[in-house]
């Protein structure tokens, strides 16, 4: 699904993100479900859960957040922080580096290679709101998650891990898996979509989250239409490419799969 060159690189950089941030750190996306359920994946396979291309950072913002509080968000610090000593680069909303494919190093502005050379490292800067002011202030509009508000109102709703000496808040597995189930079927690259088949199914299998529980657990954070969207989502194609993914078989994973609704 990805190149080993591509998750390797994301996973250099997020380690030189999180050294460089202040805490606490708030990751969602695929790397927030590595740090859930890489443990427990790696001592029933010998080997690493499936890593992701991009980082994905969380803020909670006020919706009537003033324009300097605004500028003196942990945001407005994570931007400066990242675009002036790691030297990542604005694109919309998202920071983003490119980095050559064969040598590995950062390319340099201005040196121009062709596009198979290049992978880019993208940082997608996401909020539980967006307040009125907040492109005129930033000079962008940002990724919005709502549900990412549940993390940051209730601790229940949250994990803490310790990645790289540093402290980073994660939703929780059932959250994480509501995010998954409500993103899934409006995924226009096929990639993605196995991705986030991948990662349900991990949630549901290596976490703590209970069989008998889980169609339960994920309706805390979504609803009924939204798992309906999701399960007609999926093809029988995502479920084989899953499977050769995560070395479980199709039948497992439509199994488990099959305990949301």
């Amino acid at each position: 699904m990805y190149e080993d060159f591509e998750v390797r690189t994301s996973y250099k950089y997020l380690q030189e993100v999180i050294k460089v941030l202040n805490e606490p750190i708030c990751m969602l996306g695929g790397w927030a479900v590595f740090f859930q359920v890489n443990e427990k994946f790696e001592i029933a396979q010998g080997r690493p859960y499936l890593g992701s291309r991009d980082i994905d950072l969380g803020f909670h913002l006020k919706e009537s957040i003033s324009n300097i509080e605004l500028k003196n968000s942990a945001l407005a610090h994570t931007i400066s922080i990242l675009t002036t000593k790691l030297k990542f680069k604005h694109l919309s909303f998202r920071l983003f580096k490119e980095i050559h494919t064969e040598t590995e190093e950062e390319i340099q502005e201005g040196q121009f290679l062709p596009a198979h050379f290049i992978f880019p490292v993208f940082i997608d800067i996401i909020v539980d709101n967006i307040p009125k002011n907040f492109k005129e202030i930033m000079g962008f509009n940002p990724i919005d998650e709502p549900l990412l508000r549940k993390a940051f109102e209730k601790r229940e709703n949250q994990t803490e891990v310790k990645e790289f000496r540093k402290k980073i808040i994660l939703p929780v597995p059932e959250l994480l898996l509501a995010m998954k189930i409500n993103s899934m079927p409006n995924r226009d690259k096929e990639h993605k979509r196995v991705k986030d088949i991948c990662d349900i199914f991990a949630l549901l299998w290596y976490t703590g989250i209970k069989s008998d529980e889980a169609r339960n657990s994920a309706l805390k954070f979504t609803t009924e239409a939204k798992i309906k969207k999701y399960a007609r989502s999926i093809t029988e194609e995502d479920i084989q490419k899953a499977s050769t993914q995560i070395n479980h078989s199709t039948v497992e994973i439509k199994r488990v799969l099959d305990l949301l609704q």
